[in-house]
């Protein structure tokens, strides 16, 4: 792999006319003043990594080969010459032990130099994971760790980033190539970044750098990749507070700068996660820094409207476990409120989040009840399914509410409305069930818009090594593990959705190395409670993570320090 610089981010047909192409995301204006369709534009993150392998060797055997007629040239020479007097024994240069030991030298010299050219296992890390965790801001939404090819690009990304990159890809890279033996090294990458990271928290300036904040993100993937047990979902949700810490310290000067809202995004999407499984609130610091956030913005992003519906159901949430609620009617109100939100946000989408339903009756395996969804890319789908959960799990808390009331000895909510509603309630869940696995063969890698490919191209259980298929993101299996826990493990799901949800929870531990799929498959097939969700909440050791404390000031973060373990 080879950097080859800043790519263009124009469309092709601008590309090819050689114009400036303003990059809409819809679809650049040139396109549509010349009344063509915008062919759309290349990933980024994609173009910043460029196999020349086959190039470099190409070149080298060249050289090689111009090398060797040179030295049989010279030895011819020196032969001729040689004749016209009475040599010595070495009088001859091509035969002298002294050269026959450096063409012997030369030889190794080519042949170590020849394998030199293919790229070192911590590049093929990198790459692994620049190509299949980090998403370009190149669709109808932003990007997934977009911000990770900038700093790359930019040389000013830090060590304990580095080694947290390579942690993850070394992890994949080693189930990928089918070589365990590099996840001892995965191991130690961890843990030089953990240790690195730590360094960095107590530096009132490194603190609040960008490779920080998404050095400890990375690790919290890293978790999800390799962790086997209930701990490590723990460890990954220690690694989300760990980074919602940091960004109290950045405050709201960090949203100013290049990327600064990307990373709050970021944080903020599995801090949700983790505060809805754990049924609590989040940090009121991060809904504040949010706010200033959308105060900031010129053109909100459907994704951040959607964030922050996801926000205030996370409020909500955590006001009905907590016992904020004495009166039915007052929350039902509130749950229908927030449906309506989530509701509109479903029926206006703008260009580019619509999908399309494709009807088939193969693959049984990875295909629902005969139908499937194509997204524009998995991201899109993804923002898509979290919306979905978060409307399941609050049609859930309605039903509860609404059953509780049915057979309680004096229930208050009374009248056909109630029941309607309960019904409803149902409906919804089942349809939003069966819209999530709709989504599955794209998140899988057999289906891609992007790529033109609308048709499954291979069978669940075979390799599928063809010429023509869409690329496989492994990213696409991480966005998947959790809504298919959630429609595996509801009350509502019959046997034959868990059992889907198994079998693909199950493809995508094995298949694509991800280790906490193969855990929430056994939680879901065996019912076993999680634990971990009902202890206290994860945080980082030190006086930062008070969040009733003052605002954070320069010196705050001295004494920070992760309470996290080396993952064994």
């Amino acid at each position: 792999m080879v950097f080859c610089g800043r790519p263009s981010k124009g469309c092709h047909a601008c590309r090819a006319k050689k114009t400036k192409c303003d990059a809409v995301p819809t679809g650049c204006t040139q396109c549509s003043n010349a009344g063509r369709k915008c062919p759309g534009y290349r990933s980024q993150v994609d173009l910043i990594f460029r196999e020349e392998t086959k190039n470099v060797i190409k070149k080298a055997k060249v050289k090689h080969e111009k090398a060797k007629q040179k030295g049989a040239e010279l030895v011819s020479l020196n032969s001729t010459n040689s004749c016209s007097t009475t040599p010595s024994p070495y009088s001859s240069r091509g035969n002298s032990p002294r050269d026959v030991v450096k063409a012997s030298q030369f030889n190794q010299v080519i042949s170590v130099n020849y394998l030199n050219i293919t790229p070192s296992i911590e590049d093929r890390a990198t790459s692994f994971f620049l190509s299949n965790y980090v998403i370009g801001d190149n669709g109808p939404t932003r990007g997934h760790l977009d911000l990770l090819s900038d700093l790359y690009e930019s040389d000013s990304i830090d060590d304990n980033l580095v080694s947290a990159v390579q942690a993850v890809g070394l992890a994949g890279y080693a189930h990928s190539a089918k070589a365990p033996h590099l996840i001892n090294q995965a191991r130690a990458q961890y843990a030089k970044s953990l240790q690195l990271t730590n360094t960095a928290l107590q530096s009132p300036t490194a603190v609040k750098r960008d490779s920080t904040l998404l050095a400890i993100l990375i690790l919290g993937i890293f978790e999800t990749i390799t962790g086997c047990n209930q701990k490590s979902m723990k460890a990954w949700a220690e690694h989300i507070h760990g980074a919602a810490a940091v960004v109290k310290l950045r405050g709201p000067e960090a949203i100013k700068k290049n990327g600064g809202i990307r990373l709050l995004a970021q944080v903020t999407s599995s801090l949700l996660i983790s505060c809805i499984q754990r049924d609590i609130p989040l940090p009121e610091y991060i809904i504040e820094i949010t706010e200033f956030a959308e105060k900031e913005m010129t053109n909100v992003d459907p994704a951040w409207i959607a964030q922050r519906i996801m926000i205030d159901y996370t409020s909500f949430n955590a006001r009905y476990y907590a016992g904020y609620y004495s009166d039915s009617q007052e929350l039902l109100d509130d749950a229908e409120a927030l449906d309506e939100r989530f509701l509109a946000f479903f029926t206006n989408i703008p260009k580019g989040w619509e999908f399309t339903i494709v009807q088939t009756d193969k693959d049984p395996d990875v295909v629902f009840d005969g139908y499937y969804h194509v997204y524009y890319d998995h991201w899109v789908a993804q923002i898509w399914n979290a919306i979905r959960e978060l409307r399941i799990l609050l049609n859930e808390t309605i039903r509860e509410v609404l059953l509780k009331d049915f057979t309680s000895p004096v229930p208050s909510l009374l009248g056909s409305e109630y029941a309607e509603r309960f019904q409803i309630c149902t409906e919804i869940i089942y349809h939003l069930q069966a819209e999530i696995l709709a989504s599955v063969p794209q998140h899988m890698g057999y289906v891609s818009r992007n790529s033109g490919h609308t048709q499954l191209w291979s069978g669940f259980e075979k390799d599928g090594f063809g010429t023509d298929f869409p690329t496989i993101r492994f990213s696409g299996g991480y966005f998947l593990i959790w809504p298919l826990f959630l429609v595996g493990n509801l009350r509502l799901s019959t046997p034959e959705v868990r059992a889907f949800c198994v079998k693909n929870l199950r493809y995508v531990g094995t298949q694509m190395g991800i280790q906490h799929a193969n855990l929430l498959a056994t939680i879901v097939e065996q019912k076993i409670p999680v634990t971990v969700w009902n202890e206290q909440r994860p945080q980082l050791s030190g006086r930062i993570l008070d969040e009733d404390s003052a605002t954070p000031n320069e010196n705050q973060n001295q004494g920070m320090e992760y309470s996290q373990t080396i993952p064994v």
